[in-house]
């Protein structure tokens, strides 16, 4: 036996010791660069509603809720035949020419719509409801303006909604 070749080292990339001493901070590079896609995946969806930061508070601003109770402002919301149609309470020297829907998914932020309503000649204003996923709706009428706002909730597609202004906190 020769003494020589006994104690030959071997390679480094035969060394357990050197894998494992490299392997941590791979294993940490990759760990890293996954947390980073899971945030930018799952990342929370902007607040959509008046709302002003007072401090490390975040209020809900009232006053154009607070304008729709001023005006007397009420709504019937119906689907009619694959149509949003909304029958307007308002003085008709107020009734504006169009309405904006805004209608947000409570978990889902990519379902969200927004739709224009035209007042036809009966008063009632419409537009073509595209179809809505199942779950819980949030739906705000409002003028182009955004002087005064109706807000209500639903669930599934409910065949009529009456809207009221929301008065108080």
């Amino acid at each position: 036996m020769n003494t020589a070749t006994a104690h030959e080292p071997r390679p480094w990339h035969r060394e357990p010791l050197v894998w494992l001493v490299a392997a941590i901070p791979a294993l940490t590079v990759v760990a890293g660069l996954s947390t980073v896609v899971i945030a930018n995946r799952g990342a929370d969806d902007v607040v959509r509603d008046d709302f002003r930061k007072e401090g490390i508070a975040i209020n809900r601003n009232p006053a154009r809720d607070e304008a729709a109770a001023k005006l007397g402002v009420t709504a019937r919301v119906s689907d009619a035949d694959g149509a949003l149609a909304v029958r307007l309470q308002l003085p008709e020297t107020a009734a504006p020419r169009a309405l904006v829907a805004i209608l947000s998914h409570a978990t889902r932020a990519e379902y969200d719509q927004m739709l224009t309503l035209r007042r036809g000649a009966d008063g009632v204003y419409s537009a073509p409801l595209p179809e809505l996923h199942r779950g819980h709706w949030y739906l705000e009428l409002s003028p182009p303006s955004r002087a005064w706002r109706l807000t209500g909730d639903f669930v599934d597609r409910a065949p009529a909604l009456d809207l009221r202004p929301v008065t108080g906190p």
